[in-house]
């Protein structure tokens, strides 16, 4: 009963209080009269000092990490100060939060140290992505009797941003490596890579510590080392945000359809895996706009800040993936991942043209028929169907060994 005052022992106090006047009245002992007044006053009192005094000073939380991430605990700390050394024996927290959350959100509260402060520590861990409220936490403290109670705000609610869930997508740097290899010679860590050496013929000048030995042996005559700075090969992730393709949830929060979820988190893992594997990302929507600007390899505050900006992606109008051929006019060669929904045979006869700048087309849907597939299989596309559930992205796992459909 959060609304009653009384601890169990203040009501018990009460109690006699109240039952010591009615004793008196009917017996007339004058001393349960004292008795009775002075358990009464001593409630009241009690009651009195929790009213009248401050509540404890308490520092902002402390989120870890600054965004949280589906899937993945997330850890909040909150440190309290009475507000004077009678602050009383121990209480007890409570945090409030979005169902989201999941975890233990109230626990006992003890005053130590010289300076008398308590530390509020726990755990939750978000089930969806997007913006959620966390808070506001109440502490319940008491009186130095533990005779009254009194709850208390000390810190108010708070926003907190939940990415997409990351997986490991170790199957895509097997697919990747039959478009030449995701970094052949270089390293995947900017400013640890090494120079890429090429051999050319000797010229006067050239210093004799640079002739390539080897190469000179192969070529009948004197090479020289070349040095040419490593480029990290580029890819491309597009996300299909045309609300046509989803359910109607998609279009109004995060989280409200599954397969606009899976499509969402698959984007974020696939970006993240080919970073890693040494690809300059870039990331765009159906309609070619670019949704984050280009990840270099390595870079994780990039890929962090593109995870917080998915946290709150919805689809929307205006985005036809009839329109992405356009953007594809002067890309390279790395792979190419398209990531949609629902797809038809005419939609993939509108993205035949992408192949032809790739020699790495990947075609994830979470709804296409067998004949879209086929088509898409026909014209040189990876096709898989993402799957949508807790087992997201359990696809990778299955395309492994898979090349295209003929």
């Amino acid at each position: 009963m959060h609304w009653w005052p009384f601890t169990l022992r203040g009501t018990g106090a009460l109690i006699l209080a109240i039952a010591s006047f009615v004793i008196a009245g009917e017996t007339g002992v004058v001393e349960l009269m004292f008795f009775g007044v002075l358990m009464a006053v001593l409630c009241a009192g009690s009651l009195a000092s929790l009213w009248f005094r401050a509540a404890p000073a308490a520092t902002p939380r402390r989120i870890v990490p600054d965004v949280s991430t589906v899937g993945k605990p997330t850890t909040v700390t909150v440190t309290l100060r009475p507000p004077n050394r009678m602050m009383g024996r121990s209480g007890r927290w409570h945090e409030l939060a979005d169902p989201v959350f999941i975890g233990e959100l109230e626990g006992d509260l003890t005053w130590s140290g010289a300076e008398r402060v308590a530390t509020v520590t726990y755990s939750v861990t978000p089930s969806m992505r997007g913006t959620h409220s966390l808070g506001p936490l109440r502490v319940v403290t008491e009186d130095p009797f533990g005779l009254a109670r009194r709850a208390v705000r000390v810190v108010d609610a708070e926003s907190v941003r939940v990415a997409p869930a990351q997986v490991e997508v170790t199957a895509l740097r097997a697919m990747t490596a039959t478009a030449g290899g995701a970094l052949h010679a270089t390293h995947t860590q900017r400013g640890h890579g090494v120079d890429n050496l090429l051999a050319r013929p000797y010229q006067p000048g050239d210093s004799m510590r640079r002739i390539h030995w080897r190469a000179s042996a192969h070529y009948d005559g004197l090479m020289v080392r070349q040095e040419e700075n490593e480029s990290a090969p580029d890819a491309v992730v597009v996300l299909d945000r045309d609300d046509a393709r989803w359910g109607a949830g998609a279009a109004t929060a995060p989280g409200q359809d599954p397969a606009f979820e899976a499509a969402v988190a698959t984007t974020v893992s696939a970006v993240a895996q080919l970073s890693r594997d040494g690809y300059t990302v870039s990331v765009l929507d159906s309609d070619g706009t670019p949704l984050h600007e280009p990840i270099e390899p390595g870079e994780k505050a990039l890929l962090d800040a593109f995870a917080a900006d998915c946290a709150t992606i919805i689809a929307g109008t205006g985005h036809n993936i009839h329109d992405l051929p356009r953007a594809f006019a002067r890309v390279g060669s790395g792979p190419i991942v398209i990531i949609t929904g629902s797809v038809s045979e005419s939609d993939v006869a509108a993205l035949a043209p992408i192949g032809t700048h790739t020699t790495l087309p990947i075609l994830l849907a979470t709804d296409a028929s067998a004949d879209a597939f086929d088509h898409a299989a026909e014209l040189g596309w990876r096709v898989q169907a993402i799957r949508v559930g807790p087992e997201m992205p359990g696809w990778w796992d299955d395309a492994r060994d898979q090349g295209p459909r003929r």
